[in-house]
């Protein structure tokens, strides 16, 4: 075949210098879209002789707390360079009048459409508004995308998503577990009942606080209330597909969102860009994993879209860069997301657990069942990377939890093997079989048998179902060669779901042993149906390497007090998870840290009992105000199966002055 082809490697461009000194405005007033409320907004707006575009975050990380101090690195960047940058207060937070809504209900969405219109019209605008956020303010981002309003030009999306109950509440319509119903609701709790903390602030909007006390309902009430295929979900739903600005993509291989972010970017009509790394739920540029410079990338981004500059020589209006995971781990650029495909590598499962590659031509074998019983506390060593976690967290060996499941491995690999784009497995249930659902998750195995996850899906099982096609989540991962791949069929993925009442059986269709197989389509078997892992392997000639320009790293590192751990009790046939994280940070102007969070959370799951499964959550914020004030908000969650209860207390300067409780049986 001759020798492969070179390419030089594609570059991203270093930092352009600021060019404007920036005049800092906060407490900016916007109106929302409720007639004589108002939203409060932080204004970071450069000292020019002319208009410049506006750039608008809609987050609930209120902006005098934690997610607007750690967002004012990029504000300011933004700003310097030429854009008149806005950090606003969702609804009920912070200094926006109100109180709080709902994740994504309708309201939040018609806030960011009226901030988009009103920046367009301020003197310092030329018209034209981009809107950017991680987290909830790439949910906002994307949601005020899709109602088009004319002004909003481009967007910079970070880990946001579009499916509240898919994507965070009820993952494939099951129940979640700890990452909604404890790591946000704590965080919900904080960020809501929090005094404004700037003194000017706290002079104005003081008796708004105390008004809001009493009527705050907290997203973990919303959630309860609302179980999995409850029509809420469905109203709240974002259509990517009406999205056509430009819009520049990121998603991380380990976030939480990483499936939603990623079909977003698929389902975007307009200008697109993907970036995608190794990352758990932070921002790209302080990853502590692969730092990306994103904020390079947004800026140029705008000055394309907002300015109307010539792009750099050689740029696309889409292409994808990516991090490959694995062996040979490295950043790479495509044309596209997933790019161009080599092939697709089949296997199929065994009675005897090896997983065979498929081959066409040969005489497929006889079937056959085989059986497992869920094991509930299946899932703990796959990490935190479905929570909302930043620096910790990444999937542990899996071998102790494959163990405990239905898993197929394959003979080591006589080459690499770059997956790039979404495994499937075309599940076939046995009779007899009793699971309510079932989670898939494909495993790189090394030479000492370690097992690391590459990627992982949901599917919810009815009954009356036997071929059951499941896509698990997209990922550029490169399995070495000598490596094995492994197909891991389980009930549980604690923390991630919370555990089915009554562990079912889970009966699956294989061959009955070695030999070629022919895949054909469902109705073709004649009864001799297994089941087939399908990975789709790039090929090596659509990728082009890419250099990045020496990393900062300058973000925030780990306190060293973060904890997570796993505890399993053999004698009591059960296993503890516990989340410790804390956070602390410096306000602007203050000469000691100021503002603080800690939050611990616990599941314990009975292997035999899994009914009794029970999560506590809780945790404080603390602030210490300009005028040597301290204010302190607690928050504790206690959650069972069929039973829940919330509790929220606020204390000034050593002295309760707020305390509420919600209970659900």
């Amino acid at each position: 075949g001759g020798a492969p082809v070179t390419r030089p490697p594609a570059r991203v461009p270093r930092s352009r210098p600021p060019r404007h000194p920036v005049e800092f405005r906060g407490d900016v007033r916007i109106p929302s879209s409720e007639p004589g409320l108002t939203l409060g907004a932080d204004l970071y707006l450069p000292k020019t002789g002319y208009r410049v575009p506006a750039l608008v975050t809609l987050h609930t990380g209120r902006k005098d707390g934690l997610g607007g101090v750690a967002a004012s690195r990029y504000l300011r960047y933004f700003a310097e360079r030429g854009y008149a940058v806005l950090y606003v207060d969702c609804f009920g937070i912070g200094t926006s009048e109100g109180t709080p809504r709902p994740l994504l209900s309708p309201g939040e969405v018609a806030d960011g459409v009226s901030v988009v219109e009103w920046a367009a019209a301020q003197p310092w605008c030329t018209g034209r508004v981009g809107m950017w956020g991680l987290s909830h303010g790439g949910l906002t981002t994307l949601a005020v995308a899709a109602q088009r309003p004319p002004a909003l030009k481009a967007i910079f999306p970070v880990m946001g998503w579009t499916d509240v109950e898919r994507d965070l509440v009820h993952p494939a319509g099951q129940r979640g577990g700890i990452g909604m119903f404890g790591h946000l609701s704590l965080y919900n709790i904080f960020c809501a009942l929090l005094p404004p903390l700037r003194a000017e602030d706290r002079e104005n909007y003081e008796s708004l606080w105390k008004e809001r006390l009493e009527k705050f309902e907290p997203w973990f009430a919303d959630a309860w209330a609302h179980p999995p295929g409850h029509a809420v979900w469905t109203e709240r739903r974002i259509d990517a597909r009406r999205i056509t600005v430009p819009s520049l993509c990121v998603a991380g291989w380990r976030d939480l969102f990483c499936d939603g972010m990623i079909a977003a970017y698929q389902q975007i009509r307009g200008p697109k860009q993907l970036i995608a790394g190794p990352w758990l739920h932070t921002f790209p540029d302080v990853a502590p994993v692969a730092p990306f410079p994103s904020a390079v990338l947004a800026c140029e981004w705008w000055d394309r879209w907002l300015h109307g500059q010539a792009p750099r020589a050689g740029t696309r209006e889409r292409t994808a860069t990516f991090f490959v995971q694995g062996a040979g781990a490295r950043w790479v650029r495509a044309a596209q997301w997933p790019p161009e495909k080599q092939a697709d590598h089949v296997f199929v499962a065994s009675r005897s657990g090896h997983l065979y590659r498929s081959a066409p031509g040969g005489r497929p074998s006889a079937a056959a069942t085989v059986t497992g019983r869920g094991d509930p506390t299946v899932g703990a060593l796959s990490g935190l990377t479905k929570h909302p976690t930043d620096r910790f967290g990444y999937p542990l060996d899996q071998h102790d939890d494959d163990a405990r499941t239905l898993a197929f491995t394959s003979a080591p690999l006589p080459e690499p093997l770059l997956i790039a784009g979404r495994p499937s497995v075309r599940l076939l249930l046995g009779p007899g079989t009793t699971a309510t659902r079932c989670v898939l998750k494909v495993t790189d195995v090394d030479e000492q048998d370690r097992s690391l996850l590459v990627s992982s899906g949901t599917v919810r099982l009815t009954r009356h179902e036997d071929v059951v096609q499941v896509q698990l989540d997209p990922t550029c991962y490169q399995v070495a060669a000598g490596h094995r791949v492994r197909l891991v069929l389980a009930e549980a993925d604690i923390p991630r779901l919370w555990p089915a009442a009554e562990p079912g059986l889970l009966g699956v269709r294989v061959i009955r042993g070695p030999g070629d197989y022919v895949g054909l389509a469902a109705e073709e078997y004649e009864g001799h149906q297994a089941t087939t892992l399908s990975l789709p392997a790039a090929d090596p000639g659509a990728l082009t390497e890419v250099s990045l320009p020496p990393a900062a790293r300058r973000g925030p590192a780990g306190t060293g007090r973060d904890r997570w751990e796993i505890a399993r009790d053999h004698l009591r046939s059960s296993v503890r998870l516990t989340v410790e994280k804390r956070d602390r940070i410096r306000l602007p102007g203050a000469g000691r840290d100021s503002l603080a969070m800690t939050t611990q959370v616990d599941l314990g799951v009975p292997e035999h009992d899994p009914a009794g499964a029970r999560m506590t959550a809780t945790g404080e914020k603390t602030a210490e105000t300009p005028d040597g004030g301290r204010v302190v908000v607690r928050a504790g969650i206690d959650m069972g199966a069929a039973d829940a209860a919330v509790t929220a207390e606020v204390l000034v300067n050593g002295t309760q002055f707020f305390t509420r409780e919600w209970k659900w049986t």
